[in-house]
Parts: structure tokens; C-alpha cells; sequence
């Protein structure tokens, strides 16, 4: 009887233990989630906010800065019947006609270089239609946000690159170009945030492990976390951010 009681103690001290240990419900959903994160930049009602990430991540300022962006659809459908259809997270182009494509990758992919140069030659080529001239095609831009390190370390968190000449280091193709941004790179933590550029990137990396955003962040990045917040989001986007089924997560929110 006794070792019974024993026994039937540290089962019960373990079950108290496990829920001490158990993750309280996030405020925020991680931005880094295909749904979440085409909620944030993905929407219409929400291109102010995919303004204020490219302006800062591309760092347009003045006479640069984007004004106004149009989404574009997320489908590059196949050029032939047998070839390959690709869906872009979030596409667009500016009042000047120049092209942006933003992709965020969680999982590290062996071909994701090879994947981003797709889409971009594709956006680029998919322009011209019969008859038009080549100097009609506008800039390509294309920006990727991954969650694990691509480049060696001495490449910093937010990288630039251009086709360029060897010897003089002059570009003289600029209609392709290429932005990453490395999130397991950025070291600062929210007592440090300086610029919107900051802000943006602390936002993806750790927006759902805070319950608060700090007072000082820039408007734009306030409705981002408020697009974050859980309560907005309908059984049918929990269910498609979480993997659980749409009636288990309409279950849980009647607890």
C-alpha cells in the first residue's frame, strides 16, 4: 500500500509539474505563418502596411520611396502545358510599374536560390506580351525573408545583390535585383529598436512570444500586431495557421 501511495504521488506531482510547464495562449500568431504572414501584407485593406515594410527594408527614402502599390495576383501559371505552376506569397507593383515579390521561408530548402531566381525571371518575362517592345520591362525586386541563415556570417542580416561587372563592380543590369533578410542575424532586442526597419524585423522574429508591443512602436507596426492578434482571426484562419481541424478550434474557443 505503501509504494501504491508512493507511486500515485509522483504521478500526481509530475501531472502538476506538466501543468506548470504548460504555454500559456499566445496574443499575437507568429507572422512567419503562411496565413498570418499574407494577413499582414497580403490584403488589400492592409497595403499601408506592406508600404511601410518595403519603403524600410529597401530603404527608399525621398524622391525613392514607393507611394502606392497595387497587389498583383499570386499565380505565375504555367507556359506550357507540362510545365511548372508556382503561387507567390505576396506580389505587387508600384505606380512606376516596377514589380515586388515577398517571400518568407520557414524551412530551409536546398533549392530556395534557384526557387527565388524562378520567380523573379518569370515575373520579369511574363511583362512582355506580343508586339510590345523590351524596353517596356520594369525592375523586378524581389524580397526574401528566411527563418534560418543562408549566406556565411560575415553577410549581415539585410543583404543586397545585383548582377554586376567583375572588375569595375558597376551595375549595369539592374532589372533583376535581390533583398534577404537573414531573421536568426538580427541580435537586437526591443529595448534597442531604433528605426522602422528594426521594428519590422523584431516583428517577424518574435511578435509570438510577446503579450505587448513597447509604446514606441511606429503606427504602422501597431496594426501589424493588432493583425497579429488571435481574436481577429476566424475558426477557419486558426484552423489554417494551427493544422487543427476548423470544429476542434470552435471547441477550444467555447471552453
Amino acid at each position: 500500500m505503501a509504494v501504491y501511495k508512493q507511486r500515485t504521488c509522483r504521478i500526481g506531482l509530475n501531472y502538476l509539474r506538466n501543468l506548470a510547464t504548460v504555454r500559456p495562449v499566445r496574443r499575437f500568431f507568429d507572422p512567419k505563418n503562411d496565413v498570418a504572414f499574407k494577413k499582414i501584407f497580403g490584403v488589400k485593406q492592409n497595403k499601408s502596411l506592406l508600404l511601410s515594410f518595403l519603403n524600410s527594408i529597401l530603404r527608399r527614402e525621398g524622391d525613392n520611396m514607393i507611394e502606392e502599390v497595387e497587389l498583383l495576383p499570386q499565380e505565375l501559371f504555367p507556359q506550357y502545358e507540362d510545365s511548372k505552376k508556382s503561387i507567390l506569397d505576396v506580389s505587387c507593383q508600384d505606380k512606376k510599374g516596377r514589380k515586388y515579390i515577398v517571400e518568407m521561408q520557414n524551412k530551409r530548402l536546398s533549392s530556395f536560390i534557384q526557387r527565388l531566381e524562378y520567380y523573379a525571371s518569370r515575373t520579369y518575362s511574363d511583362q512582355l506580351f506580343e508586339g510590345a517592345d523590351y524596353l517596356e520591362l520594369k525592375p523586378v525586386i524581389l524580397l526574401a525573408i528566411a527563418n534560418h541563415n543562408i549566406f556565411p556570417k560575415k553577410i549581415q542580416c539585410i543583404s543586397y545583390h545585383r548582377n554586376r561587372e567583375e572588375k569595375s563592380n558597376i551595375c549595369f543590369l539592374p532589372n533583376l535585383s535581390y533583398v534577404f533578410v537573414e531573421l536568426p542575424k538580427f541580435s537586437k532586442c526591443s529595448e534597442q529598436l531604433e528605426t522602422p526597419e528594426n521594428y519590422w524585423i523584431h516583428l517577424l522574429k518574435e511578435a509570438s512570444d510577446e503579450n505587448e508591443p513597447s509604446k514606441e512602436v511606429p503606427n504602422e507596426i501597431q496594426e501589424a500586431y493588432r493583425v497579429l492578434e488571435r481574436h481577429r482571426y476566424s475558426p477557419q484562419d486558426i484552423s489554417d495557421v494551427t493544422g487543427l481541424s476548423a470544429l476542434k478550434v470552435e471547441e477550444l474557443k467555447n471552453q
